[in-house]
């Protein structure tokens, strides 16, 4: 019988668009001089990060579940990933902007490394799974 079948070009969007948000964050968040510059990079990367993360987080389930009924339980632990992804926004979120420029600039890239890892795992299980694509009969996952 199966379980629905995700879209996955959804997911791959969502992931090439957070995937973009973190260069983009990294990228003006060290060239930002002053807390107020530091404050408003950091909410338009809010933003468009929380953004995407929810679209994920929201699929994840559905992407876990179609991997695991199709017998291959390897790299289908999305959901579990983007609570990680959730868990290192929330703690980015607590320390951006706090300190001088160097600190700051220091904090946006620590923060986009662990958010750059997280996304390579992530893109390890929705290449998995677009190959799968062709066993995915019907719009079921099923072995």
């Amino acid at each position: 019988m199966g379980v629905a079948s995700p879209d996955v070009g959804a997911y791959q969007q969502s992931l090439s668009e957070l995937q973009a948000a973190v260069i983009t964050h990294q990228n003006d968040a060290a060239s930002t001089v002053t807390s107020q510059d530091c404050t408003s990079e950091h909410r338009r990367y809010e933003d468009v990060a929380r953004h995407q993360l929810g679209q994920m987080t929201n699929m994840s389930g559905g992407m876990d579940n179609c991997g695991r009924a199709m017998g291959h339980a390897g790299p289908f632990d999305l959901a579990s990933t983007c609570g990680s992804m959730q868990n290192e926004l929330d703690r980015h979120a607590s320390e951006a902007c706090r300190g001088d420029a160097a600190a700051n600039h220091a904090e946006a890239a620590r923060h986009c490394q662990v958010m750059r890892d997280w996304l390579a795992r992530e893109q390890v299980g929705v290449d998995s799974m677009s190959r799968m694509g062709g066993m995915m009969g019907g719009g079921r996952c099923s072995r």
